[in-house]
C-alpha cells in the first residue's frame, strides 16, 4: 500500500514523504491515527501546497536535534548503584535510569533513543552510550557507574 505521511513516523519516514508500508499496517495503524493518508492525485497536491511549511518544520527539528547533540557531547553522567565486592551491581542501570539523570542536568532526551552496548550495564566502570538525535545523527555520553559505599 502506498501513503503519503502527514506526520513523522519512527522507523517509517518524516512527513511529506511519500512511503510503501504492508497493506495491514497501512490500513490498521497509520491511517486510523491521522499519521497518514492514501496516496493520490489529490493527496500528492495537498502535499505538495504544504511544501513549504513542512521544509520549514523539518529544519527547525534539525536545529532543535543539534542544538541537543552539542549539549550532550562530552557529558558525563555518574551513577552510584549497590555493588558486590567483585563489582558486579546488584540490579542493572538501563536506559530508564540514564533518561532520568539527563534530565536532572538538563537534558529531556528518551529512554528509547539511548542506546547502552548490551542491554543493560551490570558491572561498575565506565561506559560509552549513544543516544539518537536525528535519524543518522548520535551523541556520545559517558556513564561512569560507581560502587555505593557502606
Amino acid at each position: 500500500m502506498k501513503v503519503i505521511l502527514v506526520k513523522d513516523v519512527e522507523n517509517v519516514g518524516e512527513e511529506g514523504e511519500i512511503r510503501q508500508v504492508a497493506d495491514g499496517y497501512g490500513r490498521n495503524f497509520l491511517l486510523p491515527r491521522g499519521f497518514a493518508i492514501p496516496f493520490s492525485k489529490h493527496g500528492q497536491t495537498i502535499i505538495e501546497q504544504r511544501k513549504r511549511q513542512i521544509e520549514a518544520r523539518k529544519e527547525e527539528k534539525r536545529q532543535a536535534a543539534l542544538g541537543v547533540k552539542e549539549k550532550l557531547q562530552g557529558m558525563q553522567v555518574v551513577l552510584t548503584m549497590p555493588a558486590g565486592d567483585n563489582g558486579k551491581l546488584f540490579g542493572a542501570v538501563t536506559s530508564g535510569i540514564i533518561a532520568e539523570q539527563l534530565a536532572a542536568q538538563g537534558v529531556v532526551v528518551e529512554k528509547r533513543h539511548i542506546s547502552i552496548p548490551g542491554t543493560a550495564i551490570k558491572l561498575v566502570g565506565t561506559y560509552e552510550v549513544r543516544i539518537k538525535v536525528l535519524e543518522r545523527e548520535f551523541a556520545v555520553v559517558k556513564v561512569d557507574v560507581k560502587a555505593q559505599e557502606g
